[in-house]
Order: C-alpha cells, then structure tokens, then sequence
C-alpha cells in the first residue's frame, strides 16, 4: 500500500515542476529578445538606430538629410561584420556620399534613398578595398531633376559586391552603377532606367565595368597614381536585371594615354537572364574580356545611326582592342539561348587589326553561338557576323535568323 501511493504521487510533483522550469525558460528566452531589439544605438548623445530580433541596426530615419548623410555612415563604418536596415516605407535624403567599411550590408527594402545633388549615393574608395558589401533593395535616387550625369553608385578595388533586387537610375549621361577594378561582383534583379535627355550619339552605359586609368576613372585617380595602372574586373556577375540606357551594359577599355591600356583585360564577365536596350548605341559592349557567359537575354539595340560608326548600332558587340594575354587562345565565350535585336548586326565578334585593317594581332579564343533568335535590319546574313578570322575557333548552331522589319 505505501508503495503504490508513493508510486502515485511522483508524477503529481515532477510534472508541474518540469512544466514551471520550461515555461520559465521560454520567459529568460523572451526577455533577452525584447531587450536585445530594444536595445539602443547611440551616436552623438542621441539614439540613431535600434537593434531588431535578428540583431540588425534599424535606422531611425530624420528629415533632415545632413542627420541622415552622418548616421548612417556611423552605423556602416569600421570593418566587424553588420547589417543595417533602412525601414520600409521610409523615405530619406542624404547631404552626402555614403562610405560602407568592410562585412557590410545594407537592407532598404521598400524604403527611397536619394542622395545629394551632383553626388554618389555610395562610394568605395581604392585606398579602403572593401571587402564583402551588399545592398539588399531599395529605390536609390539622386536629387538632381535629370539624373545624376555621374555615377550614382561607384565601386573600385571591392572583393565581394552584391547588389539584388536595387531599383537605381542616372543621366542618359552618367553611371547608375559603375564597378572599376573590382572582384566577385553579382548584380541581379536590379531595375535600372536612365531619364532625362538622351542625346543623339550618347554611348555612356547604365552598368558600367571598367578599368582605372586617369581617363575612365578620374576621381581614383585623385587616391594616387598607384591606383590607375589599368587595373581591371573579374568575375562579374549580371544576372536577371532590366536595363536601359544609351548602353545598357559596357564592359569598358580606353585608348587614352597613348593607347598604353590597350592590353589590359577583364576575366570572367557573366551576362544572364537580362532585358538589356540600347536607345544610341549598342545594348551590350563587351570588350577586352577573357572568357565568359552572355545567355538568356533578351538584347534590343535601337540605335539608328547611318554614319561611320554605324558598329554602335550592333546588338552584342564582341571586340578585342588591344593585344589579348596568352590565357584569350584557350578561353572560352559562350553566347547562348538570346534574344537579340540589332541594326546593323545582332551579334558581331571582331578582335584588333593593324592601322590597315589587314592583320588580325589577337584573337578571341572559342566562341560558341548556339540557341539564339537573331533579327537584324541589314539582314540575315548579317545577323551574326566575324570579322575575318577574329575567332580562334567560332561554332555556330541552332540560331535563328531574321530580317527585323
């Protein structure tokens, strides 16, 4: 009899003193939740963020854009790994150029930036190389009525960029984004438009991918000369994006300085998945590149230009302007799975000739053009064209070719 109401009485004990100390976890759990995403930032004397459950800095916005310009560039400096969270439905202005440190990102989905007039919304600068930013959302502007005329964001010498699901514009003649010297670069499902006047021989591009030299990057080249030997890009990443612009996307060289950066190349540049349209020049230049991938995309080039440089009005432009390193002969380019729509042709591959056009010094390496629906308005036989041997090998198969009426 004792053991059995012994028996008895266990379970009555254990099961409310088991049921008191779990419920009392989950109350120490929540506690150290509020208080974590209560917990304040404070810069100044004053609270400029909060942190939320998932320990991001939450950005308490301000009308006044100069409260914004040096909050914000408190909450992204210095190099420890943080994400700071401009709240949705937010709209801020900015009285200057954001400066992000290294481990970085930067989440304004459904929130408006626009940044001060004839300004950067973000700039890195090739003293800092940054490593690992991303920018997560967000529709960035500048506050000048055209467009910004230069780069609304500018990168140079970054490791590991991301940009997903930005909605950014400049100028007709400026950069929405424009990457100079960097590394492990994607931007994907991003919305870029130009506004404001397009003039009639615009070649400027919305993405550009370009090299430093004292000509196309002039304020790196305010760093030191150091900074603009020709450094170039590699492994970029265009993915999934809708672009318009005079260009939509230049990967970029320069003759300047005595055509000195004429050999300089970019490695690895990944066109996928775009709507790409050119009003005055090409939709895609593609320039100076070992290797890569343009497939996917749905190309227009509306350039209408009937003078000599009627090669703007190409839809794919695939050119070599220089002497190639050793690595162009065994890379590949793969251009595949396209839409294209050009004038005078839709896809055109031509490497570097002598003054008189009669010596081919590089050579692109194998180019293979399979799947892709071509229109051309000078004709089918122009719809994809080499000129002479500027491909080592060139395979073609299952395109489609028409006139586009």
């Amino acid at each position: 009899m004792n053991n059995t109401r012994k028996s008895k009485k266990v379970p009555r004990f254990i099961f409310p003193l088991s049921l008191v100390i779990i419920c009392g976890l989950f109350l120490i759990f929540d506690a150290g939740q509020v208080q974590a995403a209560s917990k304040a930032i404070k810069y100044n004397g004053k609270t400029i963020a909060r942190y939320n459950k998932s320990g991001q800095m939450v950005l308490i916005p301000s009308k006044n854009s100069n409260t914004n310009y040096k909050n914000l560039n408190h909450l992204i400096a210095g190099n420890k790994k943080k994400t700071v969270v401009i709240p949705k439905k937010s709209k801020i202005k900015l009285n200057g150029v954001l400066r992000p440190g290294n481990n970085t990102t930067i989440i304004a989905k459904g929130a408006k930036i626009i940044g001060k007039k004839k300004s950067n919304v973000i700039f890195a600068a090739p003293n800092k190389k940054i490593k690992n930013l991303s920018i997560i959302g967000g529709t960035w502007r500048s506050i000048d009525k055209d467009g910004r005329t230069g780069s609304l964001f500018a990168f140079s010498y970054v490791t590991n960029l991301v940009m997903d699901g930005v909605d950014c514009n400049a100028n007709y003649k400026g950069h929405a984004i424009e990457i100079i010297a960097c590394k492990n670069v994607t931007i994907k499902n991003c919305k870029v438009a130009a506004i404001g006047k397009n003039p009639a021989k615009c070649l400027e591009e919305q993405i550009q991918i370009d090299l430093a030299t004292k000509k196309t990057a002039p304020k790196i080249a305010e760093y030191g000369k150091k900074y603009v030997k020709g450094q170039t890009c590699k492994n970029v990443y265009i993915l999934n994006n809708t672009i318009t612009g005079a260009r939509a996307v230049g990967v970029n060289w320069t003759d300047s300085e005595g055509g000195k950066w004429r050999s300089k190349f970019h490695e690895n540049v990944v066109i996928k998945g775009n709507t790409l349209t050119g009003t005055t020049s090409e939709a895609l230049a593609y320039f100076n590149t070992v290797g890569g991938e343009i497939s996917g995309n749905t190309i227009i080039t509306n350039a209408a230009r009937t003078d000599n440089n009627s090669s703007y009005t190409i839809g794919i432009h695939v050119a070599i302007m220089g002497i190639a390193p050793g690595s162009m002969a065994d890379s590949t380019l793969t251009v595949s799975g396209n839409t294209v729509y050009g004038n005078r042709n839709g896809i055109h591959f031509k490497a570097y000739f002598n003054e008189n056009e009669s010596q081919c010094l590089s050579q692109l390496g194998y180019v293979n053009v399979t799947g892709n629906t071509v229109y051309c308005k000078k004709g089918v036989k122009q719809a994809i064209a080499q000129v002479r041997q500027s491909c080592r090998e060139l395979t073609q198969s299952d395109n489609k070719l028409y006139i586009w009426n």
